[in-house]
Parts: structure tokens; sequence; C-alpha cells
């Protein structure tokens, strides 16, 4: 009997012991599985973050290097002729264009036309040294007007020449600054200065060139025709009318 009693005790000790060991490791797989759990989620907040890091940027081009700085050059302009126009009505165009206009003589006197005449391609009438036909009460104020016009072209035939990249003579711009006077377009659109160009190009003295441009000038660039209807519109006129200014800008040169 008591040694029933104690098998009963061992038996049910036994059990216990089997059941408080199955429950620490059923506690210590729970354990084990919750740090198996943690860890992924661990990763996966790392990745998160990685996520929310600024890796759009890289999808951006890459900025282009910055070019080498280079200074900007402007191109020179050209001086104004200033010793063609010293002394005003006194001066060398003055003389030049006004002796071509039949104005002044070589030396620098007024003729009867000076003091007022009859354009006589347009049948306005002319005042000044450079028979001008835009408004003026005196033959002086004409002078004043068209010296200030004149200076104006004589820059922007300098400016036409510095782009063929050539340097006017005294004689060369003179009489390109006489065309201006006579005929505005002849001289400044796309005219005396190309046609200049294309003569040095070819086998004319000095002269021969100036006169051919002057005349070939009078050639409308947009239709090809003559556009000198006081000088009769064709070759023979124009080119006496235009050497007859060359040489009469010529006597004034030596005489100033």
């Amino acid at each position: 009997m008591q040694q029933s009693v104690l098998k009963s005790i061992l038996t049910a000790l036994t059990g216990l012991t089997l059941s408080l060991g199955f429950a620490a490791t059923a506690q210590a797989n729970t354990v084990a599985l919750k740090f198996d759990v943690a860890q992924p989620a661990q990763s996966t907040a790392r990745a998160t973050t990685h996520s929310t890091s600024p890796v759009a940027l890289t999808f951006l081009p890459d900025r282009p290097a910055e070019p080498n700085h280079r200074p900007t050059i402007n191109p020179i302009e050209p001086e104004p002729s200033s010793d063609l126009f010293a002394g005003g009505v006194s001066s060398l165009i003055s003389k030049a264009v006004g002796s071509a206009e039949g104005t002044r003589t070589p030396t620098g006197g007024y003729t009867s036309a000076y003091y007022g005449h009859v354009d006589p391609g347009n049948g306005v009438w002319n005042l000044g040294s450079f028979s001008y036909q835009h408004g003026a009460a005196s033959p002086e104020e004409a002078d004043q007007k068209q010296l200030r016009r004149l200076q104006g072209q004589a820059l922007e035939l300098r400016r036409q020449a510095q782009a063929k990249a050539f340097s006017l003579s005294q004689l060369e711009e003179l009489n390109g600054i006489d065309l201006a006077n006579q005929a505005p377009l002849a001289a400044l659109d796309r005219g005396y200065i190309n046609w200049l160009y294309a003569a040095k190009q070819q086998s004319m003295d000095s002269q021969s060139q100036i006169v051919w441009a002057r005349t070939k000038a009078f050639l409308d660039p947009d239709t090809g025709y003559w556009d000198a209807p006081g000088l009769g519109n064709h070759w023979d006129a124009i080119y006496r009318d235009q050497q007859r200014r060359y040489d009469s800008i010529l006597r004034a040169v030596t005489s100033h």
C-alpha cells in the first residue's frame, strides 16, 4: 500500500516535470519566434528609410559643365570724319560737295546757286552749299542741317567699308559722302561701298574704281534696273555726271 502511494507520487512528479519542460520549451520557442519576426521588421524599416531619401535626384540629367568664360570683343566703331568736317561751312566737305553741286567754287567761294536754285531733277527749291531741299530759312541754316546729316552718313559709309575689311581713302570717302548728298539710296543702300569693293578686285586705277562704283550704285539692287531718272537712266549719262562730280571734288581737295 505504502509502496503504491510512493509510486503514484513519483509518477505525478514526473508528469509535472515533463509539463514544465514542454512549457519552457514552448515559451523559449515563442520568444525566439518573436525575435525572428522582429529582425525582418527592422530590415523593412531600413529599406523604407532608404526609399524616402532623395534618390529621385539621381534621375535628373547631369548639369552641363560651365563653358569657359571668354570676354566679349566689341567691334571697333569707326571714328567720325572730323578732319573732313572741321571748319563747318569752310570745311573740306563743304567745299568738295559744294563744288560738285555748283554752289561753291573749288577754293570755297560762293556761286549764285548757293542762295537758291531749282533742282533740275525734281524741281524742288534748293538752298546752301549742299543744295538742301528739306526746309530751311536761309542758306546758312541749310548748311548746318545738312552738315549734321552728312556726318551720320559718313559714319555709315565707314561702317560698311569696315564690314568689307577695307579702309576708305580720302577721295573714296569724299565721293561717297558726295554721292550720299546727291542720292542717299545709291550711296547707302547696298550701293557705293559694295561696288567699290567689287572694283578693287579688278584691274582699275583708283579714279576709275571710284567713278565706276558711283555709277553702278544707281542700279536698284532689287530690280537690277537704273534708278536715276534725273540722269536719263542710262550708263553714259550717269557715268558722265559722276565723272564730272569726281573732277570737281578733286579740284577742291587740291585747293584746300
